[in-house]
């Protein structure tokens, strides 16, 4: 599972922990909320960018080359599973 431990903001870095831990087992595309169309993808990609400016760099500095660019779904940040779906360090 991705580590949100070194965030500039502890209380954040856990929440994220949280959300990591409870998006990741989630099939990829479901609709979370029918009534706001919320998917798994939009909470996975609101964590990969948490997690690529967690330590406070800016979005926009954030390379397009980024690994989860280059995965078809890569739910979390790509540090959670590699291309097989093995949980990783």
């Amino acid at each position: 599972m991705a580590s949100f431990d070194d965030s500039a903001d502890p209380a954040l870095g856990a929440a994220c922990n949280r959300l990591a831990a409870w998006v990741e087992p989630m099939p990829g595309g479901i609709v979370i909320d029918p009534a706001s169309m919320l998917t798994e993808e939009d909470l996975a990609l609101i964590l990969r960018h948490l997690h690529a400016t967690r330590k406070g760099t800016p979005a926009d500095a954030v390379s397009s080359t980024d690994p989860a660019d280059r995965v078809g779904r890569a739910s979390v940040p790509l540090t959670a599973r590699d291309r097989e779906g093995a949980i990783t360090k």
